[in-house]
């Protein structure tokens, strides 16, 4: 029993001592500046709109999650003419997923009533080009504040990836949306290597206990 316990216990420790290594930590406080830093905007609804795709945020509507009130990444209505589609994107730079990601960031909307907002969002190829797992929906955006949300992938499922938020829908009856507090973690290499090596010693342990 107390074997099992010990077991347990060097188990736990293990797996907690497998840190992450932050490789984006995006605030948003220069959202025009983000070009420089490899994130990509693009713009594929009906052109015409009076706002370009995603933009710096605006404290009229609502405050940023955290850090300066006009610190986050805001898209809106505007983005396509009245009776046209929405199709906004906002993409990180590159990063090396083969051993796995996590990626966590705030939305919200503005409340307006008859109106709602949609972002997809999710991981895609380096070239922009989609995975197999597709996006995944968030229709409606909530309006009551800012909600974390969170995406994760496992090992050797992608290499070298970005993630990716579209803003879409009919301009006629989007609104305004947030964006905050985007962080990418993946595993380091050499906690991942300890804790496969401390898996492997309890195996043996295990195997002993049992001649």
């Amino acid at each position: 029993m107390i074997k099992k316990v010990f077991a347990t216990a060097v188990l736990a420790a293990l797996t907690m001592s497998a840190q992450a290594a932050v490789v984006i930590n995006e605030g948003f406080d220069n959202v025009p500046g983000l070009a420089a830093s490899g994130w990509v905007f693009t713009s594929a609804g009906t052109p015409g709109g009076l706002t370009n795709g995603w933009f710096q945020g605006s404290t009229g509507i609502f405050d940023a999650q955290s850090g300066v009130p006009y610190s986050y990444a805001a898209a809106n209505f505007n983005n396509a003419p009245a009776g046209g589609t929405i199709d906004s994107w906002l993409i990180t730079p590159v990063f090396d997923a083969s051993l796995g990601a996590t990626v966590s960031f705030y939305l919200r909307a503005d409340a307006a009533e008859g109106f709602a907002d949609q972002v997809n969002f999710g991981f895609i190829n380096a070239d922009g080009s989609f995975t197999s797992a597709g996006l995944s929906t968030l229709n409606p955006v909530p309006v009551s504040g800012w909600t974390q949300y969170t995406a994760w992938i496992g090992p050797d499922a992608l290499s070298s990836t970005r993630f990716a938020f579209q803003y879409t829908g009919a301009a006629d009856t989007a609104n305004y949306v947030g964006l905050d507090t985007l962080v990418v973690d993946v595993p380091e290499p050499a906690s991942l290597a300890l804790v496969a090596g401390g898996l492997l010693g309890l195996g043996a342990m295990r195997r002993r206990t049992r001649r």
